[in-house]
């Protein structure tokens, strides 16, 4: 009896597969049929017979119609594009379409590229399929793995922050959960920049949950985001946060207009006190302070009672480092180490036994400053760049902006004595910091 059950069952499956195959046959065969009328419309200049092709290209779940779908999805219109995308995530419960799109997204994060690699993602994120949502997460794992890795996920990232598409956080909550979010700060602050430009009341409770995760400056973004979002202001306290959602998230309209606070002007006060009165937020910083000669006499005096206070305020959680600069660069310690009374003790003799002299290397000192596991810099100078091995501003922004890129670091810049408003010193600063996600503060005693 178990012989001929077993022989029953084997010969159901057999049949089974049989019919699926005859049907991807016929399903091929049909469209190569439909083919030659889809073409001419799906090259045609009108928007609209572009859409009417991927429409009809929706009925045939095979390799070449997913291909020619997803080529549109970087389409220049906006709305071949958006349909585009939309077509294949209707059609992501299929193993031969989810397949077709994991070897695209596969090829174009290996090769550094986000052209439409972030709709790949999202769309098999979304996917029912168990053994899609499998293939993803050890093709995100791989590719965080891989020697260029965070840069490909940040340009992902970077791309579904610009198409503000709510379906995206699916698969931005998603990313939240894979090794890569744990391991790089760059990723997470992406992440939480992603969820803030996406519209959508599903954004806002994803962003509530990640406040504990995310800490520091990604958790100040977050938050001042929530703050103009929801009308609501609990500061940095997560926990007054999610007691709030959960108390309102069923009732909460995601607004239809927000308006932008400058950047920095919604929160004011940080976990970890305040230099030169801007609250610091960050759990990991360095501290840049320039000895050249014209910061003499009363501007040094002030320069250090404001780092030592500052470092003072910092909670032992935190971490920091100290950079010095005049013809060349030089730190205190090679790693940041923690806020504790010893270090905070250790930081202060070095600091009052700075001297001033020489010129001012800029760039060195920033340079040395971004070798550091750090969230935030803060840069103190009173001149503007006179030696080193850049010393243009225009060419040290530049090239700082380009290193930050992936490291998406705050760089805040006190300008001592800067001047005139416009002034060399001021403009290179205000730009080293509004290009590097940081405020620029003017000290003129």
């Amino acid at each position: 009896m178990r012989a001929a059950a077993l022989f029953l069952m084997t010969c159901g499956l057999a049949l089974t597969a049989g019919v699926s195959s005859a049907r991807a046959a016929d399903t091929l065969e049909q469209f190569k049929q439909a083919k030659t009328d889809i073409l001419p419309l799906l090259r045609s200049k009108e928007p609209q017979d572009r859409i009417e092709a991927l429409k009809r290209l929706q009925h045939f779940p095979v390799e070449d119609s997913v291909r020619m779908i997803r080529a549109r999805v970087d389409d220049g219109d906006p709305r071949v594009s958006s349909e585009a995308v939309e077509i294949l995530r209707a059609m992501n419960d299929n193993h031969e379409v989810c397949e077709t799109l994991l070897v695209a997204a596969k090829r174009a994060l290996h090769a550094r590229s986000s052209s439409g690699a972030s709709a790949d993602i999202s769309i098999l994120l979304s996917s029912k399929l168990q053994s899609t949502q499998r293939a993803v997460d050890q093709l995100l794992t791989d590719v965080a793995t891989s020697k260029n890795g965070a840069a490909a996920i940040i340009n992902l990232l970077d791309e579904m922050a610009t198409r503000r598409n709510p379906r995206d956080v699916v698969a931005l909550e998603h990313l939240a959960g894979t090794h890569v979010f744990e391991n790089h700060f760059g990723v997470r602050r992406t992440i939480v920049y992603a969820l803030t430009m996406i519209p959508s009341k599903e954004s806002v409770g994803v962003l509530v949950g990640l406040l504990d995760r995310v800490g520091g400056e990604a958790r100040a973004d977050a938050v001042e985001h929530l703050v103009q979002a929801t009308g609501e202001n609990f500061g940095l306290d997560s926990a007054r946060w999610q007691e709030w959602w959960s108390q309102e998230k069923d009732a909460f309209t995601y607004p239809s207009v927000t308006t932008r606070a400058a950047y920095r002007g919604t929160l004011t006060e940080g976990e970890s006190g305040s230099y030169y009165e801007m609250p610091i937020f960050a759990d990991k910083m360095v501290f840049v302070l320039d000895i050249s000669g014209s910061m003499g006499g009363p501007r040094i005096v002030a320069a250090k009672r404001e780092l030592l206070a500052a470092i003072g305020g910092l909670r032992e959680a935190s971490q920091f480092g100290i950079v010095v600069f005049n013809d060349r660069a030089d730190c205190w310690q090679r790693q940041l180490v923690p806020a504790s009374d010893r270090n905070k003790q250790a930081a202060k003799a070095f600091v009052d036994g700075l001297g001033v002299g020489g010129s001012t290397a800029s760039y060195s000192a920033l340079d040395l400053a971004f070798t550091f596991d750090t969230e935030a810099i803060f840069f103190l100078s009173d001149g503007a760049p006179t030696t080193g091995t850049l010393i243009a501003p225009v060419d040290i922004v530049a090239a700082i902006t380009g290193i930050n890129k992936l490291r998406r670091i705050s760089l805040y810049t006190i300008g001592v004595g800067a001047g005139f408003p416009g002034s060399p010193l001021d403009v290179f600063l205000k730009n080293l910091a509004e290009q590097n996600l940081g405020v620029y503060r003017r000290v003129d005693r």
